[in-house]
Parts: structure tokens; sequence; C-alpha cells
């Protein structure tokens, strides 16, 4: 895996990320670290609400994908629980999630993946990235903080479960 190339994903992508997203769900340390989403929340988020990134190896095969939410005003924008105001609001992009295969796993992807996200959000009106990340999520958390993120608040989520939001001010 010497060569890899991050690339904006589409949607004839999306079986393999559901794939991928499976996997993630079979080999996840602690099952309260990741909640995997539904085939239309991926494609939603390769056409229009947002943007996903995919990994490829030097033979095209998708090692991971990683999913930009643009939220707006919608009541799931974690600026809300970092009591934004609404000028504020309007600039928040998710680093939703990150996911990589076993085999690629170690190789500083998701750390790539937000440079590269950061990246392709530079010239928009986008200034504040936030993400969660389960607080014993070791190896995330700390991908989250080599990046360049802070933990701005920790708190229950997702149905009951503790996340810590990271932000990060572009």
């Amino acid at each position: 895996m010497k060569h890899i190339t991050i690339k904006r994903a589409e949607q004839a992508d999306v079986d393999a990320i559901m794939q991928l997203m499976q996997e993630a769900v079979d080999t996840v340390k602690v099952s309260d670290w990741f909640l995997p989403d539904n085939r239309q929340y991926i494609e939603e988020h390769i056409r229009d609400r947002g943007f996903t990134l995919k990994a490829l190896s030097s033979n095209n095969e998708i090692l991971g994908f990683f999913i930009v939410d643009l939220p707006g005003e919608s009541k799931h924008n974690l600026g809300y629980d970092l009591n934004y105001d609404d000028h504020k609001i309007h600039k928040v992009a998710h680093m939703d999630y990150a996911v990589v295969t076993s085999k690629a796993r170690g190789l500083g992807l998701q750390r790539r993946f937000f440079k590269e996200a950061e990246k392709q959000l530079e010239d928009t009106i986008y200034e504040y990235f936030l993400g969660t990340v389960h607080p014993d999520n070791i190896y995330s958390r700390t991908n989250f903080v080599k990046a360049g993120y802070r933990e701005a608040r920790q708190m229950s989520k997702y149905g009951g479960m503790q996340r810590i939001i990271m932000e990060k001010e572009k």
C-alpha cells in the first residue's frame, strides 16, 4: 500500500462504502464507538448534503471513506451544543466520520482525510469544523487532536451515548 490517493466519492462507490461500513460494525473494538448510517445518508452525502472522500489504493480499491456533513440550521448541528450564535451556525461543517478497512488502519488515513476535507472547504463559508468521538476511542480522539482539533464539550448524544465534541476553527 505504497500509493494511496484521496478523491471525492461518486454514486458508483456507494456499494463499496456500505461494505466498508459493515466491516467497521463487525470489527469495531467497542460497539458504542461507531454508529453506522444507512444507504440514503451515504448517497445524500455524495450528492448534495456535503461530500464524501475516498482513499484509493494503487489498484483502485477503496480503503476508506470520510463523510463531511454541512448541517446548516438542522437540529443536529453540533454548533447548537456549543451555544454557537446564528452567524456561526451557518458556518459549521461536520467532520462526520471516517471508516478505514482493517488492512489500511495505522497508515494515517484519518488525518489525511481531515487535511483533504479542510482543503476542500478552504474557499467556502465554512469556518467551524466539528466532529464527535467516543471518550474511550483513543485512536480517533488522537487523530482529531493531531489534526488540530480541541475537546470542546463532553455530553450525551445519539440516544444516550457519551461523545466528545471536537472543534477546530479555520
